[in-house]
């Protein structure tokens, strides 16, 4: 199981949304190179950073401060920055990342993204409230929204290999992820799909029980910002 820290940048500095809110946060002031460096010497294989600003944009926003942190570290990166086209993907693989991730994109952008970069480059991210996905963008069809496994499903023809189940409600409060959702998605689509889980992981109990239910990662942010866990108990706890 694969323990990823993420790294959450709004106007250039670190932060911590809770349940997915830019006016609820924890700003963290040390550098996101800093942390990026850091996490490096933990013993991370890989990094997760999200442009916070580019929700509100649907484009790399804090190109500088990205390029920053890959240049600094020599681990792989995926980089969440609402990507709505093929060429703001580019311009983030142009950067040095190593994967996107994509946040509940529809699924004929999802066909585009790996038909164009392959499958390995192409992580989606389902954001949630529970069973449900969510997104704050223009639904483009009747079913564009829908149930977490039925939407993972559709993922599943079109080829993507990598899915982040980000729970809102688990996000930024430090309390549990939320296992039902990782299991039921384990159970429909584990044997086609890696399910990473994203939200509320603080404790090395969480990193157990989702190692259990057949998550093959955590994302966590908070919980390593506020030293509830470090990144040695994450990992021990994910050999366990």
């Amino acid at each position: 199981m694969e323990i990823i820290p993420a790294i959450y940048i709004l106007d250039g500095k670190v932060v911590a949304l809770y349940k997915g809110n830019t006016e609820q946060k924890d700003t963290y002031y040390k550098s996101p190179v800093k942390f990026a460096e850091g996490f490096e010497r933990a013993g991370a294989k890989k990094l997760y950073i999200a442009d916070l600003n580019a929700k509100f944009d649907h484009k790399l926003t804090q190109k500088s401060e990205i390029k920053a942190i890959v240049s600094a570290i020599e681990i792989p990166t995926m980089l969440e920055a609402a990507f709505e086209t093929i060429d703001s993907m580019q311009e983030a693989f142009d950067v040095g990342c190593e994967q996107v991730v994509l946040r509940s994109p529809t699924v004929e952008l999802a066909a585009e993204a790996i038909k164009k970069f392959g499958s390995e480059r192409i992580v989606i991210q389902i954001f949630s409230k529970r069973t449900e996905v969510i997104e704050k963008r223009e639904k483009l069809r009747p079913d564009d929204y829908t149930d977490v496994v039925d939407y993972a499903e559709k993922l599943v023809p079109v080829g993507v290999k990598y899915v982040v189940y980000k729970d809102q409600r688990s996000e930024g409060t430090l309390i549990h992820p939320n296992y039902d959702e990782i299991d039921r998605l384990y159970l429909t689509v584990g044997d086609t799909m890696k399910i990473y889980s994203s939200g509320g992981i603080s404790e090395e109990h969480h990193i157990k029980l989702l190692k259990k239910i057949g998550a093959a990662g955590a994302i966590i942010g908070k919980g390593f910002y506020e030293n509830t866990l470090t990144f040695r108990e994450a990992e021990e706890a994910a050999l366990g």
